[in-house]
């Protein structure tokens, strides 16, 4: 990979017989300290793919947080410039916007909301599970924050983003939020609501009991999947 300067590994799940149009695209992102195998050994994600005939692309951006790193690699860079526009030329995805969703837990449920507040044009569906919003909230379990952020962690890091975009191109993209109800990221979560609701941007936000774990996101995922404009086979 040209930005990074290093080869990297992505994880594809496509269905058993491809059809003549380009497939919908799911953008599966990882969270801290996992990786891009991390949803198929942890869920059904691979069932649930071929129940809806949707490919999924499960890229690897390490402990980035999406971003390009102050004292690192441009991961974020990476991802947009290159990893997305190369997997659409070598394998039969979908370019346009209403085909391509965007799912993440956690760190990348982080790295969902900023794709969907940068580039709006891209996509159609956005789901953060159990998203960071609020960045300070990471300090106590990311001891190589300042790799990533620098000497200062952004203060209201997605909002500004919101900010800065277009709210009507907002206001185009379906978003979807969950959050376990002891959750330690629950209180910014519900903070965000009322953020989004000021923009009158409608995310779907859901509470539901359960923790920050696999066990949640493996309930959740099956939820976002329903919700996505796509086709369950019979």
């Amino acid at each position: 990979m040209a930005h990074l300067q290093t080869h990297m590994n992505i994880g594809v799940i496509l269905p058993d017989q491809l059809p003549q149009a380009p497939l919908p695209t799911i953008w599966l992102l990882h969270g801290l300290g996992e990786n891009g195998t991390c949803w198929p050994t942890r869920t059904t994600i691979e069932n649930l793919a071929l129940n809806y005939q949707v490919a999924i692309i499960m890229p690897n951006v390490d402990r980035s947080f999406y971003m390009d790193e102050v004292n690192g690699l441009p991961y974020w860079t990476y991802f947009t410039k290159e990893l997305m526009p190369e997997m659409q030329h070598l394998l039969p995805l979908s370019s346009h916007r209403d085909s391509n969703f965007v799912i993440g837990n956690s760190m990348g449920g982080f790295g969902a909301l900023k794709l969907g507040f940068s580039h709006p044009e891209l996509f159609s569906y956005i789901a953060a599970l159990s998203p960071v919003i609020n960045l300070t909230d990471i300090i106590p379990i990311m001891p190589d924050v300042k790799r990533v952020f620098g000497e200062k962690i952004p203060e209201d890091y997605l909002q500004n983003l919101a900010r800065e975009a277009k709210t009507d191109d907002l206001k185009t993209i379906k978003w979807y939020r969950t959050i376990g109800e002891n959750d330690f990221l629950k209180p910014a979560n519900d903070q965000f609501t009322h953020f989004m609701t000021k923009y009158q941007i409608d995310d779907n936000y859901h509470v539901s009991p359960g923790n920050h774990d696999w066990l949640f996101w493996e309930k959740e995922i099956q939820k976002v999947l329903a919700w996505l404009p796509l086709k369950r086979n019979a």
